[in-house]
């Protein structure tokens, strides 16, 4: 039976900001709490009762690193979509539906990627980032929670990003970070996209259209179940949405660059400026 000294020592001890401090604030488990000072875990459950603080299920007391919730920004949400649709596999960690993780990775070659991928994450959970391999690739992950779950691609809709300019740009150029490219060809300006999934190039090109910017049609080509380099057959065809008329580059860059954040993709598009004005286009 507990003395008198050790009672007297738990309730001087176990008060309800020393459970805010410790298990609210720190995170420190029940059996750390224990541990570290000598109070049953029992007792601490009984007493975050009494002061109603909820105990945390067993995914949340897995979590060591401070997470925030997204911001909720629009435009924000509107890049994380078009750049996730473009590079990012995204998840609920451990594969459960009752994760209170979401895991967003990527491997790249690209250090710009790496870094780019890195920013826009860190700031609301834990970015780990592994060692280049023999090709010089290195994976990316991060860490956020449950406020993430619209990338994920059971539930992704981007759809909202069509009904004002400002969101659509900002999809697009998520969406050209990841998977879009400025380039030069015959001397002359060009933007390209690429993708297996036809319905977001079409998507890309009828809301361009929308916004009085005449695009091209989307080209696919053949390849569907042939079998690549890696030994594995092709789920669909690979399709394109290119642009190079100059009126219509200028159009795009105007509204696409304020959304960029891949260092090199900013880099491709100042090429891409200059010779737009050279060539007499107003930007």
């Amino acid at each position: 039976m507990p003395s008198v000294w050790y009672n007297a020592y738990v309730s001087s001890v176990l008060t309800k900001r020393f459970l805010e401090e410790m298990y609210v604030e720190k995170k420190l488990s029940t059996w750390a709490i224990e541990k570290r000072f000598g109070i049953p875990r029992s007792t601490v459950y009984v007493s975050l009762g009494r002061y109603g603080i909820a105990p945390r299920n067993l995914a949340q007391s897995h979590i060591q690193y401070k997470r925030s919730d997204f911001s909720g920004d629009l435009a924000e949400k509107a890049y994380l979509l078009g750049f996730a649709i473009g590079d990012l596999r995204v998840r609920r960690h451990n594969g459960g539906e009752k994760s209170d993780t979401i895991s967003i990775a990527c491997g790249s070659t690209k250090s710009a990627q790496i870094e780019l991928i890195s920013k826009l994450f860190s700031a609301y959970g834990r970015v780990w980032k592994g060692k280049p391999d023999k090709r010089g690739a290195m994976n990316v992950e991060a860490f956020v929670n449950r406020t993430f779950s619209f990338l994920l691609p059971e539930v992704r809709e981007y759809g909202w990003c069509a009904e004002r300019k400002k969101h659509f740009f900002a999809f697009l150029a998520g969406f050209t970070d990841a998977e879009g490219s400025f380039y030069l060809a015959r001397n002359q300006a060009r933007i390209a996209w690429g993708n297996y999934d036809k319905n977001v190039l079409t998507f890309i090109r009828d809301t361009l259209n929308k916004f009085g910017i005449q695009s091209p049609s989307v080209i696919c080509d053949l390849l569907k179940g042939v079998v690549g380099s890696h030994g594995f057959p092709r789920n669909n065809n690979y399709c394109h949405l290119t642009c190079a008329r100059k009126d219509v580059l200028g159009k795009i860059i105007v509204e696409l660059k304020p959304y960029i954040r891949h260092g090199d993709k900013k880099r491709a598009l100042r090429v891409i400026e200059n010779n737009l004005i050279v060539r007499g286009v107003a930007l």
